[in-house]
Order: structure tokens, then sequence, then C-alpha cells
């Protein structure tokens, strides 16, 4: 009787122990299903206005090399966006401006067109980044000690002074002889790119 109830006893502990090791699982599991990866700060803020921000990431062991990579990356990440909004606008406008894309270094006109436009507007886009500050910065220190830090910055104007300024700087960089050749409506492409600017 004594063996029976021993028995029992390891076969009751044995159960109890695997029910627990189940339990144990399946909550794990639950919990990897509910984690939410957070944004920081930055990227917060950059969610906030998408036409006026961006977010670059820096990851080095000295804390300013880190951030110094990071403003360069959203540096570029802005120049990259405003310039694919330059080329959307233009290729939507029947006004001949691919046509007339100046390349800036001799002041000729393209012959290549393709590859001036894409010149022009990133030349473009360069100059409106220009006019951007950096307005949050969030860093982290990882366990191997290198510092990963992020940077938010910001155009210092609205999307209908990105657009004035974009225009401003195309209607510079054409020749007068152009702008009469391909009767350029400048009104017409800053509402254009405005609109770019605005879309998501």
């Amino acid at each position: 009787m004594q063996k029976m109830n021993f028995k029992t006893a390891v076969i009751a502990l044995i159960a109890s122990c695997t029910l627990a090791a189940c339990g144990s699982s399946k909550q794990t599991a639950s919990k990897k299903e509910n984690t939410v990866v957070s944004s920081n700060i930055c990227e917060q803020l950059q969610e906030e206005k998408p036409a006026l921000r961006a977010v670059g990431k820096g990851s080095h062991f000295r804390e300013q090399t880190a951030k110094n990579i990071a403003e360069m990356q959203a540096r570029a990440q802005f120049a990259r966006a405003i310039a694919s909004k330059i080329k959307a606008g233009t290729a939507e406008e029947a006004s001949g401006y691919d046509a007339y894309s100046v390349n800036t270094a001799s002041g000729n006109v393209a012959t290549d067109q393709a590859a001036k436009s894409n010149d022009f507007a990133t030349s473009i886009a360069e100059g409106v980044v220009r006019n951007t500050v950096v307005i949050k910065t969030y860093k982290e220190l990882s366990s191997s000690q290198q510092y990963d830090v992020w940077v938010c910055l910001e155009y210092q104007g609205d999307v209908a002074q990105m657009a004035k300024d974009i225009t401003a700087q195309v209607q510079e960089r054409i020749p007068d002889e152009q702008k009469l050749k391909m009767n350029f409506e400048f009104e017409k492409f800053r509402q254009r790119m405005q609109s770019e600017l605005e879309k998501k």
C-alpha cells in the first residue's frame, strides 16, 4: 500500500511539474505575441510631420561620431525624399522642364535629359536641406558600450514655404533664354510642388 502511495505521489509530482512547464511556456509565448516595439521620441516627432522632418540613426563607440552619422543619414534621407517629390512634380508638368534641365556646372542645356534631371532635382533638394536644424536627439548605450544615437531634423518653415524655396531655386538655375523657350509657368509649378510635398 505504501508502495502504491509512493508511486501515486511520484506520478502526481511529475504531472504537476509537466503542467507547470507547459503553462510557463504558454505564458512566454503569449508574452512574445504581445511584444510591441515602440519608437523613440525622434521617430515619434518625425511621424507627426513627415513632410518637414527626417530621422537618422548612427552607431559608434564615440557619442559625437554616432551623432554625426545620424545627422548625415537624416539629411540624406530628407534630400532623397525631396528630390523624389521634385521629380514627381516635374514629371506631371507639361511645361518642358525635363527637356531644359540645366547642367549647373557649365550652364549648358542638358543633352542627357534623364541624368541631368536627376542631378538637377538632387541639387535643389540639397539646397532645401540646408534650411534644416536638429530639433531632438535621443541616445542609448548598448551592452557593448557602443552609442546608438537618433536625431530628428526639421525644415525651418512649412510645406508652402518649402514649395516656394524649391520654385525659387528652379528659377535661379534656368537661364532666362531657356525660360522663354519653355514658357515655364512657375506659379503652376509651385502649386504642383506644394501638392506633392503634402502627400505622405
